[in-house]
């Protein structure tokens, strides 16, 4: 990974901003916010590799969905979330602690405790062209 970041804003083919913060080679990498299609926070605080290391995620209501930390996933998949507080679509805190993660057949995450979670990549999300270990210039990671 390049160790010089870059603040940048990435934008969709259609011209709305999905991402504003660090990047490294054109992908979010380190400090920043992503954004649904609706103008509303997705995610914001630290980025690596496929996501979300540590910060908060949202609802597309704008509402706080998770706060926390993530863990990188080394299958297929996103990073998930690992420990923090979960919450409702109406805003209330519903579980805080260590959030139990299953892998599918071929490795995608899922979370299992709390149940009410759901899945981890959200149906409205936007689109973003992360790191994924396939990518040539992801070798040092």
């Amino acid at each position: 990974m390049d160790s010089l970041a870059t603040w940048q804003v990435i934008k969709s083919a259609d011209d709305v901003v999905v991402y504003k913060g660090f990047t490294s080679r054109g992908k979010p990498y380190g400090s920043g916010t992503a954004y649904f299609p609706n103008g509303n926070k997705y995610q914001e605080g630290v980025f690596d590799v496929k996501g979300l290391l540590y910060g908060r995620e949202y609802y597309p209501s704008g509402r706080v969905r998770f706060e926390g930390a993530y863990r990188l996933c080394m299958a297929y998949g996103p990073n998930y979330p690992v420990y923090g507080k979960c919450y409702d679509p109406d805003g209330h805190m519903y579980y805080e602690g260590v959030l139990k993660v299953r892998f599918g057949g071929v490795g995608y995450p899922s979370v299992e405790i709390p149940e009410q979670f759901g899945p981890i990549a959200q149906a409205e999300k936007p689109e973003i062209d992360w790191f994924m270990w396939s990518d040539p210039e992801n070798k040092t990671v």
